[in-house]
């Protein structure tokens, strides 16, 4: 008896291995595609602002070219990213709790190769199984697939759109790397063990931590004013020395962060910024594609386009506003983990000049 049941065990257990299903960061929806990539980036900016959408942010974003001073290692591709929100799609998060609202820009990135314009997704799919697994690790496991099931329905909307409105070049649904399987993302596999640790944003206080907190008897006009605190920081923020001299730049306003897209959770206690800048955006594409550079394509890096906005989370939780936002190198390990080791141990100091940077930037000091 005791051989028969362990026997079905590891019947059970290989099936699962053998039908786990891959799921890439990121999923191309469109391949080869004729046209401008200023214009077509407007078509589709304006397909789902029609479609119940909020266009918060469509615009280029900065290849390696811009980090590169030697003007014969320059591609000529550009890129293009677009960031979303949808109302349903908040409030659908949110219903599991204004934590899982750093979920709520989906983005659309737009990148030029060697066979023309191509479209790719941020996959909301990967990205809840992600952000959620924290559900599957505290035995709640009907919950996390159903937030899944969910999931697939606006991902499915998302891609038919895509497709509905790009006429030309090749309709896919193609995942695109970092690729994990189903079983990795809920049980928050270590990518690099020694380097990272989980790869969970809720289970692991280390790696979503709160990087400023502050008292709030105001209800959400309090987290507003934060909020606006921290725009006006921004907007103030002077980079310190090791931030500026760990790359070449061009001119100072590459290294100012930028809030390009906001959301506010239905339950008014939460507010989701979106920041970026240049220079961070060209040295990641930079290190992305190093090892598939060619001839043909000497930034493929920027098909991770929709690696951005970073997220920053104001959390209203007791009597406190509680501001969070991912650990870089774990942030960097979730979308850029297919650059491989050998990448991160050469920019081992980049992920935590970007955390402090983050932080001068918000707090101002």
């Amino acid at each position: 008896m005791k051989m028969k049941a362990i026997y079905l065990l590891t019947i059970f257990t290989i099936s699962n291995f053998l039908f786990a299903s891959e799921h890439g960061i990121y999923l191309l929806t469109n391949k080869s595609v004729t046209g401008n990539i200023d214009e077509i980036s407007k078509t589709i900016g304006t397909a789902f602002s029609n479609s119940g959408y909020k266009v918060q942010f469509n615009n280029e974003i900065h290849t390696p070219d811009y980090v590169r001073e030697d003007q014969n290692e320059h591609c000529g591709f550009k890129a293009q990213l677009i960031v979303l929100t949808k109302e349903d799609y908040s409030n659908f998060l949110t219903s599991y709790g204004s934590k899982y609202l750093v979920g709520g820009f989906l983005k659309i990135g737009l990148f030029e190769n060697e066979n023309g314009l191509n479209i790719a997704i941020t996959d909301l799919e990967t990205i809840n199984r992600t952000i959620f697994n924290d559900l599957f690790e505290n035995d709640e496991v009907e919950k996390y697939n159903e937030v899944i099931t969910k999931t697939k329905v606006y991902k499915k909307e998302i891609i038919s759109l895509l497709h509905k409105t790009i006429t030309s070049g090749e309709k896919v649904e193609q995942n695109m790397e970092p690729i994990r399987d189903d079983e990795d993302l809920a049980e928050s596999s270590k990518d690099m063990f020694m380097m990272v640790g989980s790869l969970t944003l809720f289970n692991d206080e280390d790696q979503f931590p709160i990087i400023y907190s502050t008292e709030n008897k105001s209800g959400f006009s309090g987290i507003q004013k934060l909020k606006n605190d921290f725009i006006t920081n921004i907007k103030n923020f002077t980079p310190a020395e090791d931030d500026i001299e760990y790359r070449w730049y061009q001119n100072e306003e590459d290294l100012k962060w930028k809030v390009i897209s906001q959301i506010e959770s239905p339950k008014n206690n939460a507010i989701l910024l979106g920041i970026t800048r240049p220079r961070t955006e060209g040295v990641s594409f930079n290190i992305a594609g190093s090892s598939r550079e060619n001839d043909k394509n000497m930034c493929p890096g920027i098909d991770h386009a929709g690696a951005y906005p970073i997220e920053i989370l104001l959390l209203q939780e007791k009597d406190k506003i509680n501001v969070y936002t991912q650990r870089e190198m774990h942030r960097m390990d979730m979308y850029f983990w297919d650059a491989g080791m050998s990448a991160f141990m050469d920019h081992m100091s980049m992920p935590g000049i970007l955390d402090d940077s983050i932080k001068k930037a918000l707090l101002g000091k």
